[in-house]
């Protein structure tokens, strides 16, 4: 049972890992179209012929998007810390109790 859960346990921290490999790289992806958006708009508001509109526009996008990036990433890095550090310690209680000859009722 030790050796299941064992197991289990180094599954589920290897997904954490994953997890936050695929948040960069969703971060990259999302950086990556908001520079397309950015210029299809900039070159609409030239072919109109108003240049103000193109700093209006970047900016305001810029601020948009990334303030929401930043705070979903954000949320999602300290959601994968957090559950890093639980399965950590109960990996650790786990062989704690694994290495005791009465587990947790010694104390």
């Amino acid at each position: 049972m030790a050796e299941e859960m064992d197991n289990l346990l180094r599954r589920s921290l290897d997904e954490v890992d994953r997890t936050r490999k695929r948040q960069w790289a969703y971060v990259a992806l999302c950086f990556v179209c908001l520079v397309l958006f950015l210029v299809s708009m900039m070159v609409t508001a030239h072919n109109i012929g108003d240049n103000r509109l193109v700093a209006e526009i970047l900016v305001g996008a810029i601020i948009a998007v990334l303030t929401n990036i930043l705070v979903v990433l954000g949320l999602s890095l300290f959601i994968s810390r957090m559950t890093n550090k639980i399965l950590k310690a109960i990996d650790l209680l786990s062989k704690a109790q694994n290495s005791s000859p009465h587990g947790l009722e010694s104390r």
